[in-house]
């Protein structure tokens, strides 16, 4: 038996991806912002696209930079994670508040996250305003992760994702399963 969800809540249906830490920087300011909305768009070229609230700080930095980090939060970090989608980098410096490490990314401007388990740097390739939000559409131009926890392109059992649920809710993972053979 199913129930009705709301339609508010539908894409929570669907939306429980890694949590990733976005970071960006411009004018000076640098900035990191929670971030569960993501997806993979096209393989060739690598790009990717996240959606980031209108009017958001993070909106206008990497508006103004074409650039941003992907930072992948482990479950260690689950306090800062919630702690960073809930004060505004206009406000704050976040790294600082939050007790985070900015550090040099490999290719572009906006800085890594010493913390995280991964970071993926993206160049803008381009922005549509949809509803309430920005889709940027970034082009992977550098990769990093953990290399005891990312092995031969995956994570280990024991990387300890963190997932974002929806709300005040994660899961963390730590199981992964092959389907058998058919």
């Amino acid at each position: 038996m199913k129930k009705a969800v709301p339609i508010q809540s539908a894409h929570r249906i669907l939306n429980a991806g890694s949590v990733l830490l976005v970071t960006s920087a411009a004018r000076g300011h640098t900035n990191i912002m929670t971030l569960a909305w993501q997806t993979p768009i096209s393989a060739q070229p690598r790009l990717l696209g996240i959606a980031v609230g209108n009017g958001r700080f993070t909106t206008e930095l990497i508006g103004e930079s074409g650039e941003f980090v992907l930072n992948v939060a482990g479950a260690d970090l689950l306090t800062q994670v919630a702690r960073c989608g809930r004060v505004s980098g206009r406000d704050v410096d976040k790294f600082q508040d939050i007790e985070l490490t900015a550090v040099p990314s490999s290719v572009v401007g906006a800085p890594s996250t010493e913390e995280c388990l991964a970071h993926v740097e993206c160049r803008v390739v381009e922005t549509h305003v949809i509803g309430d939000h920005h889709l940027f559409v970034g082009e992977i131009v550098a990769a990093s992760a953990r290399d005891d926890l990312f092995v031969g392109g995956h994570w280990v059992e024991d990387a300890e994702l963190l997932h974002h649920l929806g709300g005040n809710q994660y899961y963390i993972s730590g199981r992964r399963v092959t389907p058998p053979e058919s």
